[in-house]
């Protein structure tokens, strides 16, 4: 397959996660216009523009079933855990593009809609972790539950291999919270996942920009050392 689908759900069952009639495509219509139009096309990073005569839209049909399509973030059906444990996030999978080795895709794309969290005696927010994927992630309205202070419009890379995690600040307060409780986390996030290591523009790794923020790695400080549990015999 060369082009992002719903994942297979599996013992989902029927339903859940992105629907198939959530999915929204256009009604086909043309113009036929003989006027000036410029088309901007994007190519590795660089912007091209063609000039027309003609409206671009005058394609009278079109064979086939490969369109575009439209779908709105909130419609989507979160699952989650109801017991114990954090869930992976590729339970928030949207749309992946498998690649040619089982259990590992090309890229997948995820949301973290709102939603209630109610696992017991569980660390609630994202665990530390670093893996083969990169993630790039945006926050889109809301508060994002792993980072004080992440503003809606922003986005973070962590690439293949990086370590990461929620910040010093979201640590101290998860490990304090009562979760004999249910809470609820609002906001709508994304993120792009892939097992291809992803290179900024030079607009994002500019630290100069005012768009680059060179104090994220602070966030961290203060996250105390890991102390491994004992068995109760020991």
């Amino acid at each position: 397959r060369t082009h992002p689908a719903p994942v297979d759900k599996g013992p989902i069952g029927a339903n859940g996660l992105a629907e198939q009639r959530d999915f929204q495509y256009p009604t086909a219509w043309f113009e036929d216009k003989e006027e000036k139009h410029v088309t901007t096309a994007k190519v590795q990073g660089a912007l091209f523009d063609r000039a027309r005569t003609h409206s671009p839209f005058d394609v009278a049909a079109w064979h086939g079933n490969y369109c575009p399509f439209k779908y709105d973030l909130a419609r989507f059906r979160a699952m989650n855990t109801v017991t114990v444990d954090h869930a992976d996030p590729s339970i928030f999978t949207v749309l992946t593009l498998p690649s040619a080795e089982p259990g590992i895709p090309s890229v997948d794309f995820v949301c973290f809609p709102p939603r209630w969290m109610c696992a017991e005696q569980t660390f609630r927010p994202p665990y530390f972790h670093r893996n083969c994927m990169a993630e790039f992630m945006g926050l889109i309205d809301g508060r994002y539950d792993a980072k004080v202070g992440f503003q809606p419009g922003g986005c973070s890379l962590h690439n293949v291999g990086t370590p990461h995690g929620p910040d010093s600040a979201t640590f101290h307060a998860a490990i304090q919270t009562d979760t004999f409780a249910p809470a609820k986390v609002g906001g709508m996030a994304f993120m792009f996942e892939s097992r291809l290591p992803l290179r900024l523009s030079a607009i994002a790794a500019d630290e100069g920009s005012g768009l680059f923020d060179t104090e994220y790695c602070q966030c961290w400080d203060g996250l105390p050392r890991a102390q491994v549990p004992r068995a109760a015999d020991q």
